[in-house]
C-alpha cells in the first residue's frame, strides 16, 4: 500500500476538506521544491485509464503533480478496481486524492488506501459553527452580536464553505466600526437582487407556489442553496411567522408583536403580515412540523432525490397549508 501518495477524504464537511487538501498541496510543493500540476476530475466525464495514464506520465514542467478525483463514490466497481491497482504501486513524484460527500468508498479504495491517508470531514455541530462564524469576524476585525451569530447559524446551514462564501459577502457590505446584528443582516439578504431563502419565504408568505419553485430552481442552479439549507432558513422564518400569531391570538395588534419579538425592519414585517394574514396558527403548526420532517428525509436520501422532493414540499406547506401531499394522495413518503 502506498504511504502519502494517494489520500481518501471523504464526509460532508467541504471547507475542512479543501483546506486539508490545501495542506497537501502546499506539502507536495515544498518537497518537491517546485509549484506542482493539478488536475481535476469527476467518475462521470472522465475515463479512468486516461487518469491513470496521466498520473504515471513524466511531467514535463513541473517537479510533481496532484490529481484529485471528486465524488470517488460515484465510481464504477470495474474503474474503483483500477483505481486500486494504481494505488498499490503508485507514481512517486504524484499525490491522487480521492474525495466523496459520502462516508464510503468502494470497498477495494478502502482496502488499498492507508489507514492514516483516510479522513472523514464530518459536518460541523452547531457550536462549532458559531464559534468559526464568531472567529471568521474577529479575524476581520468586525463585531457581530451573538444572536446574529445564532441567526446565521440557522439560515446557513451547511458545511464551513457556505459560511465562508456568505460570511465573505457581509464583510464586503458592513464597516468595520459597526457592529452586525440579527436585524442587519436580515435586512442585507432580502435586499439582495439574486433569489435567496429570505425571497422564496416571501413568495411562501403570499402564497406564491409558481414563484415559489422558480426561486428554488434558481438558488440550486446559482448555487446559492441546497433542499436542506433551504428548509433551515424557511423553518427559522416560519417559527417568527407562529409567534407573531401566538401573541395575536393573545388579543395584541401586530404591530405590538412585532415589538416584543425586536421584528424592526419594514421589509420582514411585510412579508410576516402577509404569511400572517395567508396562513392561520394552526396551519403554522402543521408547516412547522412538516418542515421538521422533511429535514430529516432529506438528510436521509442523496441530493438527486431532495431535489424531486422539494416541489412536492413547497406544494405541501403552500398549497396544502401543511398537510402532506404525498399523505393525502395515499403514497408513501420515504424514498
Amino acid at each position: 500500500m502506498a504511504e502519502k501518495n494517494c489520500y481518501l477524504l471523504l464526509g460532508p464537511e467541504v471547507g475542512e476538506k479543501n483546506d486539508y487538501i490545501q495542506t497537501i498541496k502546499n506539502s507536495l510543493e515544498k518537497s518537491s521544491k517546485g509549484e506542482v500540476d493539478l488536475y481535476s476530475f469527476y467518475p462521470y466525464d472522465s475515463d479512468v485509464s486516461e487518469i491513470i495514464s496521466i498520473m504515471q506520465n513524466i511531467s514535463l514542467f513541473a517537479p510533481a503533480k496532484l490529481v484529485i478525483i471528486k465524488n470517488c463514490h460515484d465510481l464504477k466497481k470495474k474503474d474503483a478496481a483500477l483505481i486500486a491497482e494504481y494505488i498499490k504501486n503508485p507514481v512517486k513524484d504524484c499525490v491522487l486524492v480521492l474525495t466523496s460527500d459520502a462516508t464510503k468508498a468502494d470497498a477495494a479504495i478502502e482496502k488499498a488506501v492507508s489507514v492514516d491517508c483516510k479522513k472523514i470531514f464530518w459536518e460541523m455541530f452547531d457550536s462549532k459553527k458559531k464559534s468559526w462564524v464568531t472567529q471568521f469576524f474577529h479575524k476581520e476585525k468586525i463585531s457581530i452580536e451573538s444572536n446574529a451569530v445564532n441567526f446565521l447559524v440557522d439560515i446557513l446551514e451547511g458545511d464551513s464553505e457556505s459560511f465562508k462564501k456568505e460570511c465573505g459577502k457581509l464583510v464586503l457590505f458592513f464597516d468595520r466600526n459597526e457592529t452586525i446584528t440579527e436585524e442587519k443582516i436580515a435586512d442585507f439578504f432580502y435586499n439582495r437582487k439574486e433569489e435567496n431563502i429570505f425571497s422564496l419565504f416571501e413568495y411562501i408568505a403570499h402564497g406564491d407556489l409558481e414563484k415559489s419553485l422558480a426561486a428554488a430552481k434558481n438558488m440550486i442552479l446559482s448555487g446559492e442553496s441546497a433542499p436542506v439549507q433551504m428548509l433551515g432558513g424557511i423553518l427559522w422564518q416560519i417559527r417568527n411567522v407562529y409567534e407573531i400569531e401566538k401573541i395575536i391570538a393573545q388579543k395584541k395588534s401586530f404591530s405590538e408583536a412585532c415589538t416584543e419579538l425586536n421584528i424592526r425592519t419594514k421589509k420582514m414585517q411585510g412579508v410576516y403580515s402577509g404569511a400572517a394574514q395567508n396562513y392561520s396558527l394552526k396551519e403554522v403548526e402543521k408547516i412547522i412540523t412538516l418542515t421538521a420532517y422533511y429535514d430529516l428525509l432529506f438528510r436521509s436520501v442523496k441530493t438527486e432525490i431532495q431535489l424531486i422532493m422539494l416541489p412536492v414540499y413547497l406544494y405541501s406547506i403552500i398549497v396544502n397549508k401543511g398537510e402532506n401531499f404525498l399523505a393525502a394522495a395515499g403514497a408513501r413518503p420515504v424514498l
